[in-house]
């Protein structure tokens, strides 16, 4: 019994069924197109990329079917797509796309095979047949008679290898002798004559220029998608571009589908509002193109295995982040005048234009550095911050910046790409804490963190600088000095009665602490350093209450637990 779902899809005209098709999980897709009657007609059409990305989702070992329905030509791409280890053939992964290429039957695969370069072919061939001449007078001793074939009366192939696709390799020979024999001898005179490193330089160069033409530039010039551009000179930097065309109409003949990759980026953000919003069906397939070639040279720039799915949704998801980026920048969130700017504005130098903001806040984040007394050259980390001030200024710090997740509130704490101005704005106010930080430390406790002496001090231990003020606090709250000479575990219990509650549970600081803690503020610091300085002294307080908060009242508290201030050893 069919689905709502695959009866919506089989009663839309052809090519509302393709624009169905995206977006959706590989597998899924699958189903709908075999349950369709124009289903060779719809895998036809298909992108060489769409068909290899949902290939390699469901897996090369359930991909026959649709493998079967295949041109010739995508055959070909998938090839130059997933069977090479930057400059040498992957005879692995060329193993496996025969093996489902067999489902299809022996006129397929020959179809298959034949498209691609013979070079490749025979780098593969070699590895199972070793070919003989009729005409050498060492073929007769060389050729073991029970391991070789003969279709004609020049060649012996013996066969040297025995697995899966040997059978099927065998009747591709046959196929290929039958078919077009001037294609069969030029086959055997590659694996007779052929140098295995001419014959994957050829194959290379072969397979370059056609990822070229498809939008896969070379390496080198690849780089310059993540080229800089002054991000106030953007207005000034685009009038040097011829506008793009943006009428979104493709010819009837022309029915590429969108990657399958790009479908799995975005969520709701401007850039996909924008493209909703501003652009017909046409329109938005014409961007989606646009996209999918700034996403190619994002995979080359950073040598990506196209047949990895997972790098590849993270290089497309890479693409939409600075694309959105860039449009939230320009359109300070209105969606009129983000759709305005992704008419006016080619993908790529929107995409520069992401990259660079991030680039500012790198040169912002090696400011910040700096004042600390440090270089990048010393590492990205600075041990002494406080989490999660350490995390984000190394995520910034990185050749391309990344964005520490658990400064969102999301309760996440990997580094991800940067792709809203919100991720930019929080990682501004971050460097502004920590350089207010060593300026509260200077006027508080006369404290240099960004001299050599301080960094010998703390260098090999475990202090950060939420301890030195806390430390400072605590003595304040005993000894009426603000001092952050480590304490006594001995008074740990009269810490406790100083600056906590007794009277509820959880325990709370006392109200006369925090007025202690506003009132030196307040004394020592200037205004500026105050405000700026706030959620990192707040951060501090909350340390200290958690510490407290859930502890045994008639029990003096562990030493082992507290982490808040720095203890005396002994």
């Amino acid at each position: 019994m069919r689905s709502s779902r695959e009866t919506e899809f089989l009663n839309l005209p052809f090519k509302q069924k393709l624009e169905f098709l995206y977006g959706l999980p590989a597998r899924q897709k699958r189903d709908l197109i075999l349950s369709a009657p124009e289903a060779e007609r719809l895998v036809q059409s298909f992108s060489p990329e769409t068909l290899f990305y949902t290939l390699k989702e469901i897996g090369a070992a359930d991909a026959g079917d649709l493998l079967s329905l295949a041109l010739p030509e995508q055959v070909k791409s998938l090839f130059d797509l997933d069977c090479w280890d930057k400059d040498r053939p992957n005879l692995e992964r060329m193993r496996e796309w025969i093996e489902a290429l067999t489902e299809a039957g022996r006129r397929r695969l020959a179809d298959g095979l034949m498209e691609l370069d013979v070079e490749l072919v025979s780098l593969l061939m070699r590895e199972y047949i070793r070919v003989h001449r009729v005409d050498d007078p060492s073929a007769a001793d060389d050729a073991p008679s029970n391991r070789y074939v003969q279709f004609d009366e020049h060649y012996l192939i013996e066969f040297i290898r025995y697995d899966a696709i040997t059978q099927p390799i065998q009747e591709f020979l046959e196929e290929a002798f039958e078919r077009d024999y001037t294609y069969f001898t030029a086959l055997m005179e590659e694996c007779y004559w052929g140098v295995q490193a001419e014959l994957e330089e050829e194959a290379y160069q072969s397979r370059r220029a056609r990822l070229e033409d498809r939008g896969f530039p070379e390496y080198f010039e690849a780089q310059d998608v993540f080229a800089y551009i002054e991000p106030a000179r953007f207005e000034e930097i685009r009038r040097g571009y011829e506008k793009p065309s943006r009428a979104g109409l493709l010819d009837e003949t022309e029915t590429i589908a969108p990657d399958m990759a790009l479908s799995a980026s975005g969520g709701n953000s401007l850039f996909n509002a924008a493209l909703a919003a501003g652009f017909a069906a046409e329109g938005q397939r014409q961007l989606r193109t646009e996209m999918a070639l700034v996403a190619n040279q994002v995979l080359v720039a950073r040598q990506i295995d196209f047949g990895n799915p997972e790098a590849i949704r993270s290089a497309v998801g890479t693409t939409h982040d600075y694309l959105n980026l860039a449009l939230e920048h320009l359109a300070a969130g209105d969606l009129a005048t983000a759709v305005e700017h992704l008419k006016d504005t080619h993908l790529k130098l929107l995409f520069r234009l992401g990259v660079s903001l991030t680039v500012d806040l790198r040169k912002r984040a090696q400011t910040t550095l700096e004042r600390l007394g440090l270089s990048a050259k010393q590492g990205r980390e600075v041990a002494y911050l406080d989490s999660p001030y350490r995390e984000a200024l190394a995520g910034m710090l990185e050749r391309q910046p990344r964005f520490y997740a658990g400064l969102d509130g999301s309760g996440a704490v990997e580094m991800r790409d940067f792709g809203a101005m919100r991720d930019l704005h929080l990682c501004y106010a971050i460097l502004d804490e920590i350089e207010a930080t060593g300026e509260l430390l200077r006027q508080m406790l006369g404290l240099d963190i960004s001299s050599q002496a301080f960094r010998a001090v703390v260098a090999g231990t475990e202090v950060r600088l939420s301890q030195i003020l806390l430390t400072a606090l605590a003595r304040m709250a005993l000894d009426g000095r603000t001092m952050p000479t480590p304490i006594e575990a001995s008074r740990l219990d009269g810490l406790r009665r100083a600056v906590m509650t007794a009277e509820r549970r959880p325990a709370e600081l006392r109200a006369e602490f925090r007025a202690q803690v506003e009132s030196i503020l307040a004394e020592r610091l200037d205004e500026r350093t105050r405000s700026r300085s706030a959620n990192f002294v707040n951060s501090c307080l909350n340390i200290l209450e958690d510490e407290f908060a859930h502890l045994d009242p008639d029990e003096p508290p562990d030493p082992r637990f507290i982490r808040g201030v720095m203890l005396a050893r002994g």
